[in-house]
C-alpha cells in the first residue's frame, strides 16, 4: 500500500512535477490525487526488480528514466510519481540542486533490460 504521507514526510516539497525548491518550476497542483496513485504503483512495479549499484548513475535523471519506463510500458507517469516510487521502495537517491529531479544508483542497462528488440 502506498503511504503518500510517509513519502511526503521524507520529501515535503514533492509534487507530481518533482521536488520543488529554489530554482525549480512551481507546480499549479501540488497534491497527489486520482491517477497519481496508479502512476506511483506502475513505477513501483517497474523498479522493484531492478538491481541497484553502489554509486549513483549521473547520466540519467529521474525525468529521463521515467521516459524509458513510459516507452516500455506504453503509459504516462509523472516525474514526481517516479520519485515517490523511489522513496516508497527506499532506494537511495540524490536531489539534483536547482532541479526537480533525482539521481539513483542503478546502471543504465537495468533501465533497458526488459525492452524487446524491434525485430
Amino acid at each position: 500500500m502506498i503511504n503518500i504521507e510517509k513519502i511526503l514526510q521524507k520529501e515535503p516539497t514533492l509534487t507530481p512535477f518533482g521536488i520543488e525548491g529554489p530554482g525549480t518550476f512551481k507546480s499549479d497542483n501540488p497534491l497527489f490525487q486520482g491517477d497519481d496513485f496508479r502512476q506511483i504503483q506502475t513505477c513501483i512495479d517497474w523498479l522493484k526488480d531492478k538491481k541497484l549499484k553502489k554509486t549513483l548513475n549521473k547520466n540519467s535523471s529521474s525525468y529521463g528514466i521515467k521516459h524509458i519506463l513510459e516507452r516500455e510500458l506504453d503509459t504516462y507517469v509523472s516525474n514526481g510519481c517516479f520519485i515517490a516510487a523511489v522513496i516508497h521502495l527506499e532506494i537511495p537517491y540524490y536531489k539534483i540542486p536547482e532541479s526537480p529531479n533525482i539521481f539513483i544508483p542503478m546502471a543504465s542497462r537495468e533501465f533497458y533490460k526488459n525492452i524487446k528488440a524491434p525485430f
